[in-house]
């Protein structure tokens, strides 16, 4: 657990205990400056000097900072990425100050400890079709100390700036046909990272952690019959297919419906959403437009209704958009 706060005895062996051993067993040797992923000149515990005096008041509070490895290797494209049991559990840490990484086992934390989360690639959502579906977890918080991280621990997420943490844009919608058939709603977006709620958890780079954007709706069909006046005069135009929201992957646009030129949604990337596409025209008929995607965490607008014939409005709404954070 932490260091005993000032006004109790502190002596070396504390510092030892809750540190591990400094090299040649000198306190100097806890004064450390390291650089991993996007983090520069990284202290023992933020208020342990790096240089010049050090002395035992200096340990008052601290704990050690076990550093979780989100910034190496590859990128990861599949949702549900487990912090706990696929960076930690497969050894993916280290112990700031030391060169052993069990020089603090898990089974000697006694909880307390500080777990620094650092993210500098991106971390994508594959596969996910949900708003509960996330792209990282940060696994389990159990109190037994065997299938999660240890009681009291506090956490600090940092989001380099190669990181990046994206939900799932939703797909556009399909626009209605004339006579309304094949209409469909955007799909939701998924969201971007789950954190355990009731315990400290402090981010950084937050402005790159995406939720998904909705789906934008299909646009409503239009059809005006106006066969009793004139021998043949049936009038109709599809509507427009409703925009893909933003996200890695992003949502893709939906299709137009027919007939009369209605445009597909546009796709979104991962910085944008897709705009809906236009509905068809026909010379008494207009058919709706689609709803555009969602921008990150936003729900798609719904597609526009068809223009003419009171009952050729079909028209259908945007998806919800994600959210940046979940919790257990």
């Amino acid at each position: 657990m932490a260091l005993q706060n000032s006004g109790n005895p502190i002596s070396y062996k504390n510092i030892r205990d809750e540190f591990g051993n400094p090299t040649d067993n000198k306190l100097g040797n806890y004064r450390v400056s390291e650089d991993h992923g996007d983090l520069d000149n990284l202290p023992l515990d933020n208020g342990i000097p790096q240089s010049g005096a050090i002395k035992f008041s200096d340990f008052y509070g601290k704990r050690a900072n076990i550093l979780v490895d989100l910034y190496s290797g590859g990128h990861n494209n599949n949702y549900n990425y487990n912090v706990y049991s696929q960076a930690f559990n497969n050894n993916k840490y280290l112990v700031v100050g030391s060169t052993d990484r069990n020089s603090i086992s898990k089974s000697a934390w006694q909880g307390g400890k500080k777990v620094i989360i650092h993210v500098n690639k991106q971390f994508r959502s594959s596969g996910a079709n949900s708003v509960n579906h996330v792209a990282v977890k940060m696994g389990n918080y159990e109190t037994s100390n065997s299938a999660g991280w240890p009681s009291d621990t506090t956490f600090a997420i940092d989001v380099g700036d190669s990181g990046r943490i994206y939900g799932r844009g939703g797909n556009g919608g399909r626009g209605a046909n004339s006579n309304n058939n094949a209409a469909r709603a955007g799909e939701e977006g998924t969201s971007a990272l789950k954190l355990i709620s009731g315990v400290q958890n402090a981010v950084t780079g937050e402005s790159r952690i995406l939720a998904g954007g909705g789906g934008g709706g299909g646009g409503g069909g239009a059809e005006q019959d106006d066969s009793f006046m004139w021998s043949s005069d049936r009038n109709a135009a599809g509507g427009g297919g409703g925009g893909g929201g933003q996200g890695y992957p992003a949502g893709t646009g939906g299709e137009g419906g027919s007939p009369n030129a209605s445009r597909d949604g546009n796709n979104g990337n991962a910085n944008a959403r897709g705009n809906g596409g236009n509905g068809g025209e026909d010379a008494e008929s207009q058919g709706g437009n689609g709803g555009r995607g969602g921008d990150a965490g936003e729900s798609g607008a719904g597609g526009s209704a068809g223009n003419t014939g009171p009952t050729k409005n079909n028209n259908k709404p945007g998806g919800a958009g994600g959210s940046r954070y979940k919790f257990y």
